[in-house]
């Protein structure tokens, strides 16, 4: 997705230059093309220069808007183009979107790994990585990143089932709901080595 990066310039030192790099490079880490001012040819005065950043503006997906964009007047200016043009607008600090990341684990999981279900793969990897939370976790080590592996690769096999990002964070909450509304033992008197599974008597009856 290119991204066209706006916040204030005018009457702030070196133009807010380092702040225009700063927020550049962590949108460029994130896996987004980044259209900076900061980085667009001077063209000389602030009407010539928002020529050519209104130019650039123009061949973007988005719009992120750096904080204190309200007080520039070139921002609420190239806002309002990008509202005009459809655009999509972002504030930054950005809020982790996760349809927008699935979109973008798709496209690397689908170049990477090939198309398909892969399901006997996914699972066969997500066992792995599962032994090894356990590996870790018995030996004191930390685990964040297997399970965040167990993660991504759920999220893998969940789009290979044909769902879409949207359908994926739609059943997710789906779910979430569902099981808030269950029956579950009591936690304290469950064994924690077992998986703590909700009352299914109901289910059963109905």
């Amino acid at each position: 997705m290119r991204i066209y990066l706006s916040g204030p310039m005018s009457g702030i030192t070196d133009n807010n230059f380092p702040e225009f790099h700063r927020w550049a490079a962590a949108l460029r880490s994130t896996g987004f093309d980044v259209v900076s001012p900061a980085e667009i040819q001077e063209a000389g005065t602030w009407e010539l220069c928002l020529r050519a950043d209104l130019s650039e503006l123009c061949t973007c997906d988005g719009i992120a808007l750096m904080p204190g964009w309200e007080g520039s007047k070139g921002a609420h200016l190239e806002l309002h183009v990008a509202h005009r043009l459809g655009m999509k607008v972002m504030h930054l600090p950005l809020q982790f979107d996760l349809v927008t990341h699935l979109h973008r684990q798709i496209a690397f999981s689908e170049r990477t790994f090939g198309p398909g279900d892969r399901t006997a793969g996914v699972c066969d990897h997500i066992r792995k990585e599962l032994r090894e939370v356990q590996d870790d976790a018995a030996a004191g080590l930390p685990t964040l990143a297997e399970w965040v592996d167990v993660i991504i690769l759920a999220f893998d096999g969940a789009w290979r089932s044909g769902a879409t990002p949207e359908q994926i964070t739609k059943a997710i909450v789906a779910k979430q709901s569902k099981n808030e509304g269950r029956k579950w033992p009591d936690w304290r008197t469950a064994d924690p080595t077992k998986a703590i599974e909700h009352d299914r008597t109901s289910e059963t009856m109905a």
